[in-house]
C-alpha cells in the first residue's frame, strides 16, 4: 500500500508518516519513487500514535526501537511506569492548585457577603 492508504487506515498524516520514517521508527521499501508499506506498518504507526497520546515522545520511542516495527518492551514498560509517576505528580500539583483556588474563592465570597471594607 502507498502512503495515502496508510494515512487513511491509521489516521496519521502523510507528513507524520514521513517523519516516523526519517526518525527510523519505520523502515519502508521503495518501488521506484514510491514508498510501499506493509500491514505491519499499520499496527506500528497506530502504536506510535497511541504512545504519543500517553506522553511518550518520538525521541523516547527512537531509543526503544528494536528491529523492524518492534520495540524493547521491557524498556517500554519501565517508561510507562515513569510516565504514570509523572502523571500522578501532575495530578497532585493540580489538586493543590484547585485547593488554593477554592480557598481564595471562599475568602472572596465571604468578603463580598459581609461587604467588609477590609477585603480590599
Amino acid at each position: 500500500m502507498y502512503i495515502g492508504e496508510l494515512s487513511q487506515r491509521t489516521g496519521a498524516t502523510p507528513r507524520a508518516i514521513r517523519l516516523y520514517e526519517s526518525l527510523n521508527l519505520i523502515q519502508v521499501a521503495r518501488k521506484g519513487n514510491y514508498r510501499v508499506y506493509e500491514t505491519a506498518h499499520i499496527e506500528f504507526v497506530q502504536l506510535i500514535k497511541e504512545a504519543q497520546s500517553l506522553g511518550i515522545s518520538l525521541a523516547e520511542l527512537q531509543r526503544l526501537k528494536q528491529g523492524d516495527n518492534d520495540l524493547d518492551w521491557s524498556g517500554v514498560n519501565a517508561l510507562l511506569i515513569i510516565k504514570k509517576e509523572q502523571s500522578e505528580d501532575s495530578i497532585q500539583k493540580l489538586n493543590l492548585h484547585i485547593s488554593r483556588l477554592e480557598r481564595y474563592q471562599t475568602l472572596i465570597a465571604d468578603c463580598v457577603k459581609s461587604n467588609a471594607a477590609h477585603c480590599e
